[in-house]
């Protein structure tokens, strides 16, 4: 059996092959379509030129595959890296022969493109602050490796009838996501050990669907059975002539959750019986493996008070570790890109201020963990001289966005600097730093834009959630405008957003949202989350207080 390297190699050799093919015509752009899928490029531009989406599992990248990827998006992706809500990364604008020494030059970093795309088992995420931060259950991040190398050249990849989407969690806080996945995974404790309750079957898109329980424990020894049982039914049931219909969210609808999870349990069992030593010896393997970055040693503690913009910074984007002296600091990335230039210099930072390693998050940032104490105010000076200090990560002006329709073929809308025209209407007739305290008073809240209803950008579960779309006015012409749903969340008490009447004009959305933060700053109770405020006051008076905003010109 080849070894992963020259597996991956010959992946490479192989989709040089289907290019030449394709340009010498041997190939129609029909059959080259699912070749190229599945290596991770897909068509953009009326199919002059292409993306290339690069997997990131668990989103953790060593500051050599940083390089790596800055060598790329330098070379080939015109010097601009996005990174995705799965953790992936994306680059736009190549010619279809570049990916081959694309890949190639990736492949030697040890990051893989091989089903970034296609219907395959896609870039599988986790927590970001796994094994880190006190409310983890345990480290999620050594399981997220052992599904992604079990299924990388697993026997149904490339076979399924659509993509399919696992993430773990390692707290109630999701930051994986699960409960949209078609694998969740959320870390439990139980009589047997560590272990995780699963939920099958989420997903979004123009119909949503939030997750449905299936076990509520399984030993991590059964990681890779249960995720071979859901799938196996998938690729044997899921449907194979309708595209549209072919998620696994529509099998448990037409099947009935019960039947849906008969079968689960089904095929579960009839895995572990022929496999099941196999399969928990290698995740037992996959976990002995697992190695991450050595932290760097704690400095010398005292207090480090900085200006204003470190202060603001330091409290609202880093967290204490439970190791004490080390925090997480979060780099935040307007829309999710990043220059090569910066990853050049994210690189060499994370070498000398944390542990040689960051991770991208499902919110579109990078963050560097184990960073000393001591260490922060020289990490954010560093950062401020690469454009790369922006605080207030998480928060209303930290907007979460699909690449748009400057990258892809089916959005409608594009991608626009929502967060810095929010922060204008914050505060009407006010200075900038009134409108940075009501940020800060406002608290964590996130803005969520898919450009098309694929729902790439998670607009479903958002505090406010926007679909792009284009409306034809009075006069006959089609302008974008956006709907709107609010209260949407992650996490086991996951919800899809309520939608709001109406449809808005594109340059006057900043000012509703707006319009619809101070009005839950104003009402809301002590404590009260953005969601349960939409769920008191109901979706009727969000939208009144919201499109009262735009002065008449919603529709």
């Amino acid at each position: 059996m080849l070894q992963p390297v020259e597996r991956l190699a010959a992946a490479i050799d192989e989709h040089a092959e289907n290019v030449a093919k394709f340009k010498r015509g041997e190939l129609t752009p029909d059959q080259f379509r699912p070749l190229r899928l599945a290596m991770g490029v897909y068509a953009q531009l009326a199919h002059v030129k292409h993306m290339q989406r690069i997997k990131i599992p668990g989103g953790q990248l060593t500051a050599a595959q940083l390089e790596a990827l800055a060598e790329v998006t330098e070379r080939w992706g015109r010097g601009l890296a996005h990174v995705t809500t799965r953790q992936d990364i994306q680059l736009h604008y190549l010619e279809i022969e570049e990916t081959i020494d694309l890949q190639h030059a990736l492949a030697r970093a040890g990051v893989t493109t091989v089903g970034a795309c296609a219907d395959t088992l896609r870039n599988v995420t986790a927590s970001h602050l796994a094994g880190v931060v006190d409310d983890e259950v345990f480290d999620v991040t050594p399981y997220a490796h052992a599904v992604t190398a079990h299924f990388l050249f697993h026997e149904h990849n490339r076979r399924l009838p659509r993509k399919f989407k696992v993430g773990l969690s390692g707290s109630a806080r999701d930051h994986a996501q699960l409960m949209i996945n078609d694998v969740g995974l959320l870390a439990k404790v139980g009589d047997l050990g560590q272990g995780f309750t699963v939920y099958v079957a989420g997903g979004l898109g123009s119909t949503p669907e939030i997750a449905h329980l299936w076990r509520e424990f399984i030993p991590v020894s059964d990681v890779l059975l249960v995720c071979e049982a859901v799938v196996s039914v998938f690729h044997r049931d899921g449907e194979r002539k309708n595209r549209k219909k072919a998620r696994l969210k529509f099998l448990i609808r037409k099947l009935g959750e019960a039947e849906f999870l008969r079968r689960l349990d089904e095929e579960f069992d009839r895995i572990k019986a022929a496999r099941g030593e196999a399969l928990a010896a290698e995740v037992a393997r996959y976990a002995s493996e697992y190695r991450e970055s050595d932290p760097p040693p704690l400095t010398p503690s005292r207090e480090t008070l900085g200006d204003g913009a470190y202060a603001r910074w330091k409290r609202t984007n880093t967290i204490a570790q439970t190791q004490p002296g080390y925090r997480v600091a979060t780099v935040k990335l307007p829309l999710g890109d990043i220059t090569s230039e910066q990853l050049k210099s994210l690189a060499d930072l994370c070498r000398r201020y944390a542990n040689g390693e960051v991770r991208a998050t499902n919110t579109q940032n990078f963050v560097l963990r184990w960073v000393p104490e001591g260490q922060l105010l020289n990490l954010h000076r560093e950062l401020s001289q690469i454009g790369l200090a922006e605080a207030d990560a998480g928060h209303i002006t930290d907007v979460v966005a699909c690449p748009g329709g400057d990258y892809c073929t089916l959005a409608i809308t594009k991608s626009m600097q929502v967060g810095a025209r929010i922060r204008e209407h914050l505060v009407p007739n006010g200075s900038r730093q009134e409108a940075d305290d009501f940020v800060s008073a406002l608290g964590e809240f996130d803005i969520k834009i898919s450009g098309c209803p694929n729902s790439c950008g998670q607009h479903h579960v958002a505090d406010i959630g926007m679909t792009g779309l284009m409306v034809k006015g009075k006069d006959g012409v089609e302008r974008p405008h956006y709907s709107l749903r609010v209260g949407g969340c992650c996490g086991p008490s996951a919800r899809i957003g309520e939608r709001l009447d109406g449809r808005i004009p594109e340059e006057e959305t900043p000012k509703v949202i707006a319009a619809i933060a101070r009005h839950y700053m104003a009402g809301r109770a002590e404590g009260e989350s953005f969601r349960d405020f939409v769920t008191r006051k109901g979706v009727q008076e969000i939208t009144r207080a919201g499109f009262a905003a735009a002065e008449g010109s919603a529709i």
